[in-house]
């Protein structure tokens, strides 16, 4: 509640820097469920701000939330309510409710676990990687839609071998004290970090490259370096 009070301040604030706002406008804060990136809520903004008596309007991409400052006699949660479903997802009307469809299934037994959630922050790694495995740990967000993308590819490598583990961080949005911490000159995510066997860094990938991110598996493997390259 107080989450949403403060919210709805700071968007009347921002309002009133561009244009006059009625005293008797209102915020509504609607949840979004079952979607699978921040996309699908920056196109529900982009339509409301269109409408008339719709002041202003955002998306908390981090809890799936959308929250519109209105006239009154607008019904923004109907309207919310069409436009989500016009997409195939949910709205729920209040805060905190907010939930991004779920990701990849990995096989039973597989080495892969969310470290963290929401930003938390890890000061060192090392603790996180599975001794005698190559280890993928990986940066994402649940709004960034190129992260569930690694999320399946990993299952699928975890389904055909045993010596990778997965580690998944989940840095919340960029400025939380884990995504301060390790991602300051990454470019996109899903940023990734690829140790191998015994521990050494192997490879960083910022952005979606499942190729690189074989290539540094496969460069992890134990034995790797020794094995002679194939010729024409």
């Amino acid at each position: 509640m107080l989450y949403a009070l403060g919210l709805a301040a700071v968007l009347l604030a921002t309002a009133c820097g561009g244009a006059q706002v009625p005293s008797d406008a209102r915020t509504t804060v609607v949840s979004l469920q079952k979607i699978d990136c921040a996309d699908c809520g920056t196109e529900i903004i982009e339509d409301m701000r269109k409408r008339p008596g719709v002041y202003d309007a955002k998306f908390d991409r981090r809890r799936a939330e959308i929250i519109v400052v209105a006239s009154p006699s607008f019904d923004v949660f109907t309207t919310v309510k069409n436009l989500a479903a016009n997409e195939g997802f949910e709205a729920m009307l209040g805060a905190g409710q907010g939930k991004y469809l779920e990701g990849a299934r990995f096989p039973e037994g597989a080495d892969m676990k969310t470290v963290v959630k929401d930003g938390v922050d890890v000061p060192d790694l090392a603790p996180i990687l599975a001794k005698g495995k190559i280890t993928v740990v990986d940066f994402s967000a649940l709004w960034c839609e190129p992260c569930r993308k690694v999320d399946e590819h990993m299952a699928k490598v975890l389904t055909d071998r045993a010596d990778v583990a997965y580690r998944r961080l989940e840095i919340g949005d960029w400025d939380t004290p884990l995504a301060k911490r390790y991602l300051k000159n990454a470019s996109a995510l899903p940023h990734v970090i690829v140790y191998g066997a015994s521990g050494e860094k192997v490879g960083e990938i910022s952005g979606l490259d499942l190729a690189a991110l074989d290539v540094a598996i496969a460069k992890g493997t134990p034995g790797a370096a020794e094995r002679p390259k194939a010729t024409n």
